[in-house]
């Protein structure tokens, strides 16, 4: 990967460990890992849809598609819009199945109002 020569700020951060290791969240490990992989995946469905959008975006601009070009480019205000309700639509039909709602069932077969 080339270096880069950018001076915008990034969003990256070292990898903090959580204190989760063997510990279930939904009531299953499996589930649990289920869940993980489905937004891992979500999470790198997006960045190559993005990365997609940059390279269309060269493209319709006639300049030169290169690994450094596409690191470096800065979508315009209208992009960064239009991405952003892209990204979240694709979040919504993505992970809103995730959400458990407050008359529907939980995966104990109980809705949320139950006790016991």
């Amino acid at each position: 990967m080339p270096e880069l020569n950018s001076k915008r700020p990034t969003h990256t951060v070292d990898f903090i460990p959580g204190d989760t290791r063997g510990r279930a969240f939904l009531g299953n490990p499996l589930m649990d890992g289920m869940v993980s992989s489905i937004m891992a995946l979500g999470a790198e469905l997006w960045a190559t849809k993005r990365r997609m959008k940059v390279i269309e975006s060269l493209m319709a601009a006639k300049r030169d598609v290169t690994p450094a070009a596409i690191e470096a480019y800065v979508p315009t205000p209208d992009e960064v819009k239009a991405w952003e309700a892209e990204r979240d639509q694709m979040v919504k039909l993505t992970f809103s199945s995730l959400v458990i709602k407050g008359d529907q069932p939980n995966d104990f077969g109980k809705s949320d109002g139950q006790k016991g």
